[in-house]
């Protein structure tokens, strides 16, 4: 895996497509405990759907990764690691979580959308390492079976430019439709125009969503499983889970594969740092009056 090649790629087109990256033994599992998952919560999504509570198009099942390790597993899936820290950073966290079944119909995602239109505060198109997700896939997807589909370069668009009117993404040169297998993993820049096209086939469309941004952003609570002694065993998911290491600073979290959190200097310090050495190389003498 050419991290370099892929990084380039992500940020001038804004997604990947990664055939094969989850082995099949992870995919027999993750398949399993999804299947079992959606069906505990089936009946509890029909009764909120009929109430109003819930959007009878599509189903997210809660709180994923309190229902088997597999789904912890993946948080930190070794191939995507370096990819990772590559993509958004050192400080890493895990923002939310969706593990989504798609019935047949309609999409019920808005037609080419960022998930970050109303987010203020960041230069989005400048900010290509702010937000990412990742949808892993357990299960072969057919093309007409409400697969993703994006406009390749769009989250670098200005905020003004006019979205552009497309009569039908299956042939429009301007979208690409990522049809994956089991074991891919599709991962994009939540600012680049994008939706789930219409499930046009008998299928459900199953998939696992996993969010990434940065440690100083909120994250929620399905980012965070229940028994963290068990599942937080390693500095890299301790934070991912949001788990703060004591004494260092919030926006100092940040996890380089090797050196131990204690190592790891504060804003303030590093700050310090660079004055005295912007002082230090100055042809500028300070003197006192």
């Amino acid at each position: 895996m050419n991290i370099e090649l892929l990084r380039f790629q992500y940020e001038s087109i804004g997604f990947l497509h990664l055939p094969g990256v989850i082995d099949l033994q992870t995919v027999a599992r993750m398949r399993s405990a999804f299947d079992k998952a959606a069906a505990a919560y089936h009946d509890e999504w029909q009764r909120d759907v009929k109430e109003g509570r819930a959007d009878a198009r599509f189903c997210d099942l809660p709180n994923i990764l309190d229902q088997d390790d597999v789904f912890v597993d993946l948080v930190d899936l070794p191939k995507l690691v370096p990819l990772l820290l590559a993509l958004v950073g050192a400080d890493v966290q895990l923002n939310h979580t969706h593990a989504r079944l798609f019935p047949p119909g309609k999409t019920f995602t808005a037609l080419w959308h960022s998930d970050l239109a109303d987010v203020i505060g960041i230069d989005l198109p400048h900010s290509t390492n702010f937000f990412m997700k990742i949808h892993y896939f357990f299960e072969d997807l057919r093309p007409d079976q409400g697969c993703l589909a994006f406009i390749p370069g769009s989250h670098r668009f200005p905020p003004d430019i006019p979205r552009p009117v497309i009569d039908d993404p299956f042939t429009s040169p301007l979208t690409v439709k990522v049809v994956p297998k089991a074991g891919d993993v599709v991962i994009f820049n939540t600012h680049l125009l994008h939706m789930a096209l219409d499930n046009d086939s008998p299928l459900v469309r199953k998939s696992l969503i996993y969010a990434y941004s940065h440690f100083w952003v909120k994250h929620y609570a399905n980012a965070v499983p229940t028994d963290l002694d068990k599942c937080a065993t390693t500095p890299l998911r301790r934070q991912l889970f949001g788990v703060e290491d004591e004494g260092v600073a919030f926006f100092d979290q940040r996890y380089d594969g090797h050196t131990s959190s204690q190592q790891t200097t504060s804003f303030r310090a590093a700050s310090k740092r660079l004055v005295k050495r912007i002082l230090k190389t100055s042809s500028i003498t300070w003197k006192k009056k």
